[in-house]
């Protein structure tokens, strides 16, 4: 009976055991099969994060800033060891965080501006050794959920489950990462 136990605590410690995540930058996904969720791929866009929403990046016309280095077509970011942050060009970054209504939000360029109560840290990217491939992030060990908007256009969207305990009509989903080539955008 020993032997099975200590087999089962062995097997049980491999399984939960993690693999640290590829280094660098990467972009954010949704991963909900049969949700009805669109797309995967998860933007910046007026402060907040979107499914179904173009980035919001831009790049100010400034004399001797080329902006075609920064075209802006994906949302980047960096972290994912506790704090989170879009990985972008203007001074001073912009961090990513959870509002006090749970919404994952961001600062704006050249501010650390956030609304009371949003919280910084939790943010935990990890590769799962049982899992095999898929890099993954939660937020204080919890994962996401995608909400639609006012209009019901299509367009979600992110919370925190952590925060937003009654999904109501949001759909929970796990948040993937994928390495991405660094920089895309001056600011969203």
């Amino acid at each position: 009976m020993k032997s099975v136990i200590a087999f089962t605590t062995i097997l049980g410690a491999a399984v939960a055991q993690e693999i640290a995540p590829p280094a660098g930058s990467f972009v954010l996904g949704a991963w909900s099969p049969g949700s009805g969720l669109p797309g995967s791929k998860i933007n910046a866009n007026g402060g907040s994060f979107w499914l179904g929403k173009d980035p919001s990046s831009s790049c100010p016309a400034v004399e001797g800033l080329d902006c075609t280095a920064f075209p802006g077509t994906r949302t980047v970011l960096v972290g994912g060891n506790d704090t989170l942050s879009l990985d972008v060009a203007v001074p001073g970054g912009q961090q990513v965080y959870v509002g006090p209504n749970g919404a994952l939000g961001y600062t704006p360029p050249h501010s650390s501006y956030m609304p009371t109560g949003s919280v910084t840290t939790g943010f935990h990217r990890f590769r799962s050794q049982s899992g095999g491939a898929p890099v993954v992030m939660n937020f204080q060990g919890n994962s996401f959920l995608a909400c639609p908007d006012a209009t019901n256009s299509g367009v979600y969207q992110i919370f925190a489950h952590l925060v937003v305990t009654d999904g109501g009509n949001c759909t929970f989903f796990q948040m993937r990462t994928y390495t991405a080539e660094g920089i895309n955008a001056w600011q969203y």
